[in-house]
């Protein structure tokens, strides 16, 4: 059990209606319905709240005081004052979600090069699974610890760890993630940054899941809805 994001996306609703019509949305899924499809059905949700902190849509220019968009988060003690270019949910046609896509794209190509640019100086580097197979036989205790530490005798890994600022920018398992062209990581880390765990569609079908194919899906569901649908991040205990 725990708190996760989901993106709703409904119907065009204003503001007063906004919260009706995502209980109506979300009421299929919840823990308690009476009216359960089968004797084995699990829901989905105990309680909800609007609430985008940490996944944030951007507002399209020119759009920033139309009242339909999002600004406040249900989930928060204190009254959250949000930049105008910043919002919780609103109409699709007036969220920039290329913004956030292209800012993605262009930090994942910078982290890519710089990691090539070290990785040619190097004898290349396993990744971790590599050591940790090796280190399988050992008692459990200590299988970790050795498999850590012969990870990062490698001399790429420990060049990488004597750079702070790379440290930060490229994974702690760059062999395992950075082991692509530079085209398919980037487009791979542009498709992460607008999805949330889980995904409300406007026909009402709840779709969780992670990883590329996920990832893709809730991109072209969010680009081909019309521009009136209400897209809404909302944190709900699962």
């Amino acid at each position: 059990m725990g708190k996760q994001r989901i993106t709703v996306c409904l119907p065009p609703v204003g503001p007063d209606g906004l919260k009706q019509a995502i209980g109506q949305a979300m009421a299929p899924f919840w823990y308690d319905r009476e009216d359960r499809p089968h004797p084995d059905w699990v829901g989905e949700w105990s309680y909800w709240f609007v609430s985008g902190a940490g996944c944030l849509f951007d507002v399209l220019p020119g759009h920033e005081d139309d009242p339909r968009l999002v600004r406040y988060d249900d989930w928060t003690e204190l009254p959250e004052v949000l930049p105008p270019s910043r919002c919780h949910g609103g109409p699709r046609g007036i969220l920039d979600l290329d913004t956030p896509r292209t800012a993605e794209a262009r930090r994942a190509a910078n982290t890519w090069t710089a990691y090539r640019a070290l990785a040619d100086r190097y004898p290349p580097a396993l990744p971790f699974h590599h050591f940790a197979e090796r280190a399988r036989n050992l008692e459990p205790e200590h299988a970790r610890e050795a498999a850590i530490a012969a990870f990062r005798e490698q001399p790429l890994i420990q060049a990488i760890e004597a750079d702070p600022t790379l440290e930060e920018q490229i994974t702690s398992d760059p062999a395992l993630h950075l082991d692509e062209d530079l085209g398919t990581y980037v487009t791979r880390h542009a498709a992460a940054a607008l999805p949330t765990p889980a995904l409300l569609t406007r026909d009402g079908r709840w779709v969780e899941g992670g990883g590329p194919d996920y990832e893709r899906m809730f991109n072209a569901c969010l680009d081909g809805l019309p521009g009136d649908t209400m897209v809404v991040r909302v944190l709900y205990h699962s």
